[in-house]
């Protein structure tokens, strides 16, 4: 991920040649950029080819349509080698050797952020400072715009210290304040909570929300850490293979993956696949080993080969509340906690499921690896499709 280097960089305007700048480094120029755009779009892509390597190792990013929303948080989700941080620069324009590219944007600069935040030489309020020079502004308003960008990722105090001393989440904090005081139409940010603890992650998560409500600004975001990425996501992209496999909105996309892979990718952890057995007051049974069925309402056939996957938070350990339809036995193999939640790992009839609890409370602290429970998911939490189907792209 992040093949560059640096932070802050923008896409903001042709320079004397006429060629487009990210921060003074030539880019290819997008087709028709500053079009209106109808309400709330502030940057669409289309037509997005970019090649890499060649042989066996070339790699092909291929997007037919993808668009930003002002306001919005845009997740893209995938796993490593997908092209998540290629699409980043291909939206910014960095792509060189991209082809029949077309982005429009609004008004407003594209501000990208790099996976590794780099620090230029001098203080902190220099480093933000400097991505608005020759931008015409007169200084209170440089001054202005300095200070709201400091104090809102929290580094007011540190705008005389030298930047190359900061800490790793300082540097990034900083590198968002350098994006932000562009007031930026669209940012772009890849792995924004890298290499942060979960304390880290929880405030500039907090602070990154806080500023994203308050400008407007269209963002998409490449991540890894997919509980904190859930947390801000509006949307959802899954990118395999250089294809966009599944886009749309948070919950749709969590809950209806287009296939077992892109289930995976955004966390619904519990996969089998099985035969649709019997229909009762229309919830279909699709049995997943010899004797274990699952319930769902998902509209498939009797004797059709299914598919099904449910997330860990709807697969209930079934203790007589009533949480949902009893399913059968499993033995617990492992329970791994954070402090916040506790991961279950289960085993019945060969197959292997996962839920979660609250840590330090009710059943997560009087269970044990080896301790058989009962199991019970509501058929609506249950998703189901029939094997082979389900769109890409």
């Amino acid at each position: 991920m992040g093949a560059g280097r640096g932070a802050g960089h923008r896409l903001d305007g042709p320079d004397s040649a006429g060629r487009w700048c990210f921060d003074g480094h030539p880019a290819e120029r997008p087709h028709s950029m500053k079009t209106q755009l109808e309400d709330g779009i502030a940057l669409r892509a289309s037509h997005l080819e970019c090649h890499r390597g060649s042989g066996e190792s070339r790699f092909k990013l291929q997007i037919d349509a993808i668009d930003l929303r002002s306001g919005e948080v845009l997740v893209i989700l995938g796993p490593n080698g997908a092209g998540k941080s290629t699409l980043l620069r291909a939206l910014a324009g960095l792509e060189g050797k991209s082809a029949n590219k077309s982005i429009q944007k609004g008004e407003g600069p594209v501000t990208l952020v790099f996976q590794r935040p780099a620090a230029l030489s001098g203080s902190a309020a220099r480093n933000v400072r400097a991505a608005l020079l020759g931008k015409g502004i007169p200084e209170p308003a440089r001054r202005e715009r300095l200070a709201r960008a400091l104090a809102r990722f929290d580094i007011s105090h540190l705008e005389n210290q030298n930047a190359k001393t900061l800490s790793g989440g300082e540097l990034r904090r900083l590198a968002l304040a350098r994006a932000f005081v562009l007031e930026p139409s669209v940012l772009l940010l890849d792995e924004p909570f890298d290499d942060l603890d979960g304390e880290g992650q929880r405030r500039l998560s907090l602070d990154l929300q806080r500023a994203i409500r308050e400008t407007d600004v269209a963002v998409a975001m490449v991540t890894h850490d997919l509980r904190r990425a859930l947390l801000l996501a509006d949307r959802i992209a899954v990118l395999i293979d250089g294809r966009l496999a599944q886009f749309g909105r948070r919950d749709a996309v969590l809950e209806k993956p287009h296939s077992p892979q892109i289930a995976q990718t955004v966390g619904m952890t519990n996969l089998a696949t099985g035969t649709v057995r019997r229909v009762v007051d229309g919830v279909r049974w699709i049995e997943v080993a010899e004797g274990f069925e699952i319930p769902t309402t998902a509209p498939v056939s009797i004797g059709e080969p299914t598919w099904i996957g449910i997330r860990p938070e709807n697969l209930k350990l079934d203790i007589g509340r009533g949480e949902g339809q009893p399913i059968g036995k499993a033995v617990i193999e492992s329970l791994v906690s954070d402090g916040l939640a506790t991961v279950v790992s289960l085993r019945t009839q060969g197959l292997t499921f996962t839920t979660h609890l609250l840590s330090g409370r009710g059943l997560s602290r009087r269970l044990r690896p080896g301790d058989r429970v009962s199991l019970a998911v509501q058929p609506e939490h249950v998703h189901a499709l029939a094997v082979g189907d389900g769109p890409i792209g």
